[in-house]
């Protein structure tokens, strides 16, 4: 066992920079169309024009607006610069026009390269992943969750308040939000019951999909669309939290979904964000009871944007010793490692030291 152990810490006994956890470096669904002399010069143009469109939106999500304003228009250039990878959906052209919506992967390294080279503050850490759960009230009064099935047909009947979380790439923003995938989640729950807000069924949900955080919000139509709902932590045995979620009135899911994400992400940036200063010094124990809860623990560690190296001095069946060396606050670098799913916190023995949340 400690041959195991020793194998699974060489390879990390010294490591430094940023892990390179891309997700949110995917934008997905950005707009394309462009009408030409010709259909491939109408794609060219489309192409071009969505790549630097999706760059908007990733510099949108990384920075707050005061920093965005010293940054120069993006150019075709900018943007190639960054760009991993293209994927196009809904795709459509004619003779003389290209449309569709496209899915943008870009370097992590090459976008922190572009904006630390102009200066601009951003930050690439996560909130912890909120579990959605989209209901929509029908005009009947009942509350709609899950897809349903027509029994002459066997067709699909679409929740599309649903399906725009499922489908919308919110899973890859600062605060990632997600639906829950396929059909098991209708034996936990229905609309009907999301409603109610029961804490102890919600905690339940919450534990089956593997989160600390689920939000219900009920959709209404009308005119346009109204979001009403209410946010749930859950820390620990018996302990939840929980806070309204204000209203939101606009006129199509997309838009009431990006509002809910945005706003979400714009208060996490606020407490995130790190201006200038340079880099802290720290020593911890790293406590685990399994090699794989190790695993976990260093993974968190390594992954946590704020952290530029992090170095291995002891190590013990139980526990471990590292120096971290971290950029900004040590109430920032809290919150981030326990949106990562550790606890960075003060034991009257050790000192400062990381465990499982």
């Amino acid at each position: 066992m400690m041959r195991q152990i020793f194998a699974a810490i060489v390879a990390v006994t010294v490591w430094s920079g940023i892990a390179a956890a891309d997700t949110p470096y995917t934008v997905v669904g950005v707009p394309i169309d462009a009408t030409a002399s010709n259909a491939l010069e109408a794609q060219s143009i489309a192409m071009r024009q969505g790549q630097v469109d999706a760059v908007r939106v990733l510099v949108e999500r990384l920075t707050l607006p005061e920093d965005r304003l010293q940054i120069p228009q993006i150019t075709n250039e900018d943007a190639a610069s960054m760009i991993s990878g293209l994927q196009v959906r809904n795709e459509q052209r004619s003779a003389t026009r290209y449309l569709g919506e496209l899915t943008v992967s870009f370097s992590a390294n090459a976008v922190r390269r572009w904006l630390n080279g102009l200066g601009v503050p951003f930050v690439e850490g996560q909130a912890r992943e909120i579990l959605v759960l989209p209901v929509l009230q029908t005009a009947s009064g009942s509350y709609w969750l899950w897809n349903t099935t027509d029994p002459d047909t066997g067709e699909i009947n679409e929740q599309p308040w649903l399906t725009e979380w499922r489908t919308g790439g919110y899973q890859h923003a600062l605060s990632p939000v997600s639906a829950p995938a396929g059909d098991a989640g209708r034996m936990l729950i229905d609309g009907a019951s999301a409603v109610e807000m029961n804490e102890d069924q919600l905690r339940s949900v919450a534990q089956a999909y593997g989160v600390s955080r689920v939000a219900v919000l009920i959709a209404r139509q009308g005119g346009g669309v109204r979001i009403d709902g209410r946010l749930f932590s859950f820390d620990g045995v018996g302990e939840a939290s929980s806070q309204q979620v204000p209203t939101i009135a606009t006129g199509s899911f997309r838009a009431a979904a990006t509002r809910f994400v945005t706003d979400l992400e714009n208060a996490w940036k606020s407490e995130a964000i790190v201006r200038g200063g340079g880099a802290e010094t720290l020593n911890v124990s790293v406590l685990y009871g399994s090699l794989a809860e190790w695993r976990r623990l260093q993974t968190a560690i390594t992954g946590t944007s704020l952290i530029r190296s992090a170095q291995l001095d002891a190590i013990a069946p139980t526990g471990a010793m590292m120096t971290l060396e971290f950029r900004g606050q040590l109430y920032q670098l809290q919150r981030e490692l326990d949106a990562r799913g550790a606890r960075l916190e003060e034991d009257a023995d050790l000192g400062l030291v990381v465990r499982s949340r």
